[in-house]
């Protein structure tokens, strides 16, 4: 029975037999918990209900953390060792970086962890890495409540000071970075309870997923020969030729007549229809000049949570509120016309007006609003519906907490929330006005398949040509047919796969014999054919040295937390997750 199989089937035992030695771990109180039996739910974990609100808060704060982890311990390195202050790294400076963090293996396994972590939380159903990460989080609070493992506050602090990134060169704790992270008011000398609660129950989901992993994974790893081998054939340099048949060199196939082209839509109606159109308002809130950001953060969290309580309702009151609240700092809100928000017309993406095209710092990314907007949003009325809300005085009370989304800071500080009034539903275009995009489809279809047939053939003959002449014979066809042969390398495919041929797979070709042709592989603009002519394995001392200290336990990692996001997604039957129809998921 294999190792995975063995987690598989007694994954409880392990659990109550490591429960059962008393990992030492005290009962702590998570935020944004849900609500028991909650109807109204975004996702659900074992009867817990999360609001749409609820999730997008564990969700993004459990992003943003383990990124602020990872790339704060990363700056903080490139800082230590970029001499001259320019934040680009010479030669020198990553030869001395590098160097330190080899002395340092526990800041290098520090970083993996995290990225680790990263990518296992946010792996998941859902085509949004947030929504996943909500539920992981939720997962990971139920199997914690269940065996007794969350961290008290007094091991959240230990853990903290432990972590490399907030120990200073002389060993003492980074108290500066912990009030960055946490957003304290240095001016004001005042924490900022709302994030820093957020942060440190990140922190706790870290322990109980180092813990879970630890029991699950902690002794597993490759048998020794077969990692070895692993890593010699993914750092094996090679050599070879390719063949390049371009599209053009295939006969373009005859055009399609009426009726085939009516045929073709028929069949693919679905893809042809209008563009979504939208109506979406944009709430902007100006902060004073020098306002404290990470308190302007704190009203909108609070401001936010109150709005999911109120499921959307009362925006306008929450903000004339929360303007007037000597707790946070003062900000304006109103618009030139004296309305809190600007209401744009029925729009597409690509025709957005100025209000949704503005940039913002979204998931590690700069979008436009209006990106955001029409991506984020699953919910909200018909136009249809809308217009008869606003006409009837109803708007503000028919809206929702999902066509809200908020917040958002752009570049000169100020801070917007959205909210989708209504949404335009595509709809399939009749064939006059399909008939042009569905013409340039089939064409492409057509263009495609006859360059597929003419790949195969020649994969084929050249084959064929291979067992008497070889690699000269066959390519030698490949010339024949007006194919442009080069050859390649030598290459290391792990660190140098640009400069593979065109449309070759780097692990595909691990795996062909040499004097052997790869699979074919065929894209819009021609097809590729390739060979590996020959291959060595590097055997110096610093080959030896990186594989045995850096290659072998990366690969053995990778083992590890691959295996524990199995047990993770198995969980989801476990502790009954459940989405709301409005959650996409992968198809």
């Amino acid at each position: 029975m294999s190792v995975l199989e063995f987690i598989r089937r007694n994954s409880l035992l392990v659990l109550i037999v490591v429960a059962a030695l008393g990992l030492g771990f005290l009962f702590m109180d998570y935020g944004d918990k849900g609500n028991m039996f909650g109807n109204n739910y975004y996702i659900q974990v074992n009867d817990v209900g999360y609001d749409y609100q609820e999730t997008v808060n564990l969700g993004e704060n459990g992003e943003s953390y383990l990124q602020s982890l990872y790339h704060t311990a990363s700056q903080k390195v490139r800082n230590k060792f970029d001499t001259n202050e320019d934040e680009t790294m010479s030669d020198d400076e990553t030869a001395a970086m590098n160097a330190w963090l080899e002395e340092h293996q526990e800041y290098s396994d520090y970083m993996e962890f995290i990225g680790t972590m990263m990518q296992v939380m946010s792996f998941g159903y859902a085509d949004d890495a947030g929504v996943n990460v909500a539920v992981n989080r939720a997962v990971l609070h139920e199997v914690a409540d269940e065996l007794g493992i969350m961290p008290s506050k007094e091991q959240v602090d230990a853990y903290i000071k432990a972590m490399p990134p907030f120990q200073k060169d002389d060993g003492s704790f980074d108290q500066d970075l912990y009030h960055r992270l946490t957003g304290y008011d240095s001016v004001r000398g005042l924490s900022n309870n709302t994030q820093e609660t957020a942060f440190r129950n990140v922190v706790a989901d870290l322990i109980v997923m180092e813990c879970l992993s630890n029991i699950f994974t902690g002794d597993v790893h490759y048998q020794s020969q077969a990692v070895s081998d692993l890593v010699d054939a993914v750092y094996q340099t090679m050599r070879g030729k390719n063949a390049w048949l371009p599209a053009e060199a295939v006969s373009e196939p005859p055009a399609p007549s009426e009726d085939e082209l009516k045929e073709f839509w028929e069949e693919n109606k679905e893809d042809y229809k209008s563009d979504e159109r939208r109506i979406v308002s944009v709430y902007t809130l100006t902060p004073e000049k020098d306002a404290n950001v990470e308190s302007m953060i704190a009203m909108a969290d609070a401001m936010m949570e109150d709005l999911s309580k109120a499921d959307g309702k009362g925006f306008d009151q929450l903000l004339e509120s929360f303007s007037q609240d000597q707790e946070y700092e003062p900000f304006t809100y109103l618009a030139a016309d004296g309305k809190t928000h600007t209401t744009t017309p029925l729009c597409k993406l690509s025709e957005a007006p100025a209000e949704l095209q503005v940039q913002v710092e979204h998931n590690g990314k700069s979008m436009s609003l209006a990106e955001v907007a029409f991506s984020e949003v699953d919910s909200a009325p018909t136009v249809q519906q809308y217009e008869e809300n606003l006409k009837s005085g109803n708007l503000e009370q028919r809206v929702t907490i999902k066509q809200v989304r908020g917040y958002f800071l752009t570049k000169d500080n100020k801070m917007l929330f959205f909210r989708v009034e209504a949404i335009e539903e595509p709809e399939i275009l009749e064939y006059e006005a399909a008939k042009e995009r569905a013409l340039v489809d089939l064409k492409k279809q057509r263009a495609g398949n006859a360059l597929q047939l003419a790949a195969e053939k020649l994969h084929a003959e050249m084959e064929a040509a291979l067992p008497e002449g070889g690699l000269a014979a066959a390519f030698a066809k490949a010339e024949a047919a007006g194919a442009t042969v080069k050859d390649f390398g030598p290459t290391n495919i792990s660190t140098a796969a640009d400069d593979l041929p065109k449309g070759v797979d780097a692990k595909a070709l691990i795996s062909v014999p040499s004097g052997k042709l790869a699979p074919l592989a065929v894209l819009p603009d021609g097809a590729s054919i390739t060979a590996v002519a020959g291959r060595t394995i590097e055997n110096s001392p610093d080959y030896t040295a990186a594989k045995s200290f850096r290659a072998i336990p990366a690969e053995n990692a990778r083992l590890r937390s691959e295996i524990f996001m199995d047990w993770l997604q198995d969980s989801y039957q476990r502790y009954r997750v459940h989405f709301a129809k409005e959650v996409r998921m992968h198809k």
